[in-house]
């Protein structure tokens, strides 16, 4: 197949024999899709299965949503109901609400990195464990991690997480020019990019929260407000712990429930496919023995509230689609890279031939099947976008600096130093040279006063790099 596939989008390339040779590409691909799909959701609707089993509280979202999700595949892919406007919609709305919820969880994620960056500069001191640092060597050993990679990737990658543990000694005159020189670099490209850059920014300094961020946890949201009310410099011992405590707790609330919804977006992105793909491609790929394995699965799953009675069942059908998926994979990258010059190269010729709505289908379920689990399925990637000038970047620097102004007044110092090392982690690194890395890690350093900041900071950064090695 793969032969035939290059051959195919060779020929629609060289405008040779048009009509059928794209009509036969729309139904290739669908054919692919509608496969790696259910291969796909086999294995992980299983492992979610396991999961749901295990949970004692069975009334949680994630159990509610996992059920729409067995209706929807026990109606559509097992008993072969034809898939109508209803059954899109269902799946649709899940995939929001699971969009929804995850928005929430990485709004608390952000809240609490916060936090845990000013506790953990205050420990040592509250603790008196605090031990002199090497400010030299400390910054000598950041500065040989850093660059005892040639790759420029990984040399961003690891001085991204080196500048995430630094102390700051930034004004906010200084940190509001290093979001201004990041927003030109942004000059020339379009205003989408940057209003997603400007709202990362937001989102993660907690100027703008999620709708639910106050509702759909309580606990998180109790512990979020005694973090953000709390006085870290008359911070008690036994206060310290209550509070380390109970952000352990709410990380790994985060950790499982995350956890859960990534697994549960990646099924619905898949089962979403098939929904769209099912009815025209099911006679054609059910012949294949890796199908017929994958839709076994599937209906062990949604039939038995046990599936430990089948476990010697199912593991014969895992066998049996091993590799599979991967194969699959490989047909849709190769029929995939000539889909944006078909699509829009040659939108004229699939106008005439009726072939709009097809390709507007394989364009949303390309989106759905990409690593971007959460990736606006509706959006025009045809629609024109502004560029942006100079205007727009000033008009976005005097608002990102009026908002951080008034999130900053609202902070206690340590708190504000916590959200402008987030940010700058955050950042492209804004130092050009090896020598202005270096001088940076000097002047951090050394302009550290604060001992147990200093202390604590050297223990995480040394165990950083320790893990690299």
């Amino acid at each position: 197949m793969g032969k035939n596939i290059k051959k195919l989008v060779g020929e629609i390339k060289s405008d040779y024999n048009l009509e059928d040779n794209i009509r036969e590409y729309t139904k290739i691909l669908g054919e692919k899709y509608n496969y790696y799909a259910l291969v796909k959701a086999s294995m992980n609707y299983y492992t979610m299965k396991e999961i749901i089993l295990e949970m004692t509280d069975k009334n949680t979202d994630v159990c509610k949503y996992f059920s729409i999700i067995t209706r929807l595949i026990n109606n559509n892919i097992i008993k072969r109901q034809t898939v109508d406007e209803e059954a899109v919609t269902a799946i649709k709305q899940v995939r929001e609400n699971i969009e929804y919820k995850m928005k929430i969880l990485t709004a608390y994620t952000d809240a609490f990195e916060i936090y845990e960056y000013v506790l953990n500069r205050v420990e040592a001191g509250i603790k008196n464990i605090v031990e002199d640092v090497n400010v030299e060597q400390l910054s000598d050993k950041m500065f040989q991690y850093v660059f005892s990679d040639n790759d420029k990737v990984v040399i961003n990658s690891k001085l991204q997480l080196i500048m995430a543990q630094l102390p700051i000694r930034m004004t906010k005159n200084k940190f509001y020019d290093v979001i201004a020189n990041t927003l030109l670099l942004y000059k020339g490209g379009d205003t989408l990019s940057l209003d997603e850059f400007a709202d990362m920014l937001r989102t993660s300094a907690l100027i703008k929260k999620p709708k639910g961020f106050d509702t759909e946890y309580p606990f998180l949201f109790h512990v979020y407000n005694d973090l953000k009310s709390e006085d870290y410099k008359a911070l008690s011992g036994e206060k310290f712990d209550d509070l380390q405590t109970r952000l352990t707790q709410a990380a790994d609330i985060i950790n499982e429930e995350a956890s859960n919804y990534l697994l549960l977006q990646e099924i619905v992105n898949d089962l979403y496919t098939l929904l769209l793909t099912i009815d025209s491609q099911y006679d054609i790929n059910i012949t294949y023995p890796a199908y017929k394995a994958a839709t076994e699965i599937m209906r062990i799953c949604t039939e038995s509230d046990d599936i430990e009675d089948y476990t010697d069942v199912i593991m014969d059908n895992f066998v049996s689609i091993e590799g599979v998926q991967e194969k699959a994979a490989e047909d849709i990258m190769q029929l995939e890279s000539a889909f944006d010059v078909i699509n829009t190269g040659k939108s004229d010729k699939i106008s005439e031939y009726s072939l709009d709505d097809e390709f507007k289908k394989l364009d949303t379920i390309s989106k759905l099947l990409s690593s971007s689990l959460f990736i606006d399925i509706d959006k025009d990637d045809k629609k024109e976008e502004k560029t942006v000038d100079d205007k727009y970047i000033n008009d976005l620097k005097l608002e990102l600096t009026e908002e951080f102004s008034k999130l900053f007044e609202a902070n206690s110092k340590l708190v504000n130093r916590s959200i402008m090392c987030k940010i700058i982690a955050a950042m492209p690194v804004f130092l050009n040279s090896k020598q202005e890395i270096k001088d940076y890690f000097d002047y951090t350093l050394s302009g550290c006063k604060d001992k147990s900041e200093l202390f604590a900071c050297n223990n995480l950064i040394c165990e950083l790099m320790e893990e690299d090695y």
